[in-house]
């Protein structure tokens, strides 16, 4: 250590460590200062105890939202689960009516028809049909002269006219109380059902001859038979009249 006369005159104490002293002071090379070499350094003293935290100073803004990041794949699917068992069937609920039947459709035509005519003397028993033995014109509708049949082959409203000539032909030839004559067209397929029933206006004694007059409208269902049974309580003969003994004409009109 040095004391070295300032400008204050003023003794001061310092450190002769390097020629940068004596520049403050304006003592360079001066003599009355000179500076020896640097001493090695001491030993790191011991660190001091950690003062206390400071107070947390404020929260800074929040910074941007980042770009969304690239979606990741789909995984992978899982196993399907077990098929449950199948629940019981419910009711069948009331059929609903039968609605109207509608016209005939585009290309349709209403050309089913038949007209059959008897010429003989021949007997019908009671209970059993009527054969009728002779086609004049037919379409469509097929008739049978050995079961008395009409074959109907499309469904639709059909209508049918008749008559017949027949005599009250007696089972007994001592019986001859006057009788109603009497016969029913039935359908035969798909079952059998009574469609119409003409009768003589009077009862014919026995060997008079009555005329039985009917006609119907009706429906038919495709596949459909249809024919004329004698429900007389007795047997009757067809009988010509002038030419013929029986004719029936047939049509389809809707």
């Amino acid at each position: 250590m040095i004391r070295i006369d300032t400008n204050n005159n003023e003794n001061q104490e310092i450190t002769c460590c390097n020629n940068k002293c004596l520049e403050i002071y304006g003592l360079i090379n001066s003599r009355n200062c000179c500076c020896g070499p640097t001493g090695p350094t001491g030993a790191t003293g011991p660190t001091g105890a950690t003062g206390p935290t400071g107070a947390t100073g404020p929260t800074g803004a929040t910074g941007p939202t980042g770009p969304t990041g690239a979606t990741g794949p789909t995984g992978a699917t899982g196993p399907t689960g077990a098929t449950g068992p199948t629940g019981a069937t419910g009711p069948t609920g009331a059929t609903g009516p039968t609605g109207a039947t509608g016209p005939a459709g585009p290309g349709e035509t209403l050309d089913s028809y038949a007209m059959v005519h008897d010429l003989s003397n021949s007997t019908v028993q009671s209970q059993t049909p009527v054969l009728f033995q002779n086609t004049n014109i037919a379409n469509k509708i097929a008739y049978n002269p050995f079961t008395g049949e009409f074959a109907i082959p499309e469904e639709g409203i059909y209508m049918i006219h008749w008559w017949i000539n027949a005599r009250n032909k007696n089972k007994g030839n001592d019986d001859c109380i006057p009788k109603s004559l009497g016969v029913e067209l039935h359908q035969v397929l798909p079952e059998d059902v009574l469609i119409a029933h003409s009768s003589t206006h009077n009862k014919v004694s026995c060997c008079d001859t009555g005329t039985l007059n009917g006609n119907a409208i009706f429906r038919a269902t495709s596949g459909s038979t249809f024919r004329f049974i004698n429900s007389s309580d007795t047997d009757i003969d067809l009988v010509p009249n002038d030419l013929y003994s029986a004719a029936v004409s047939i049509n389809r009109i809707n």
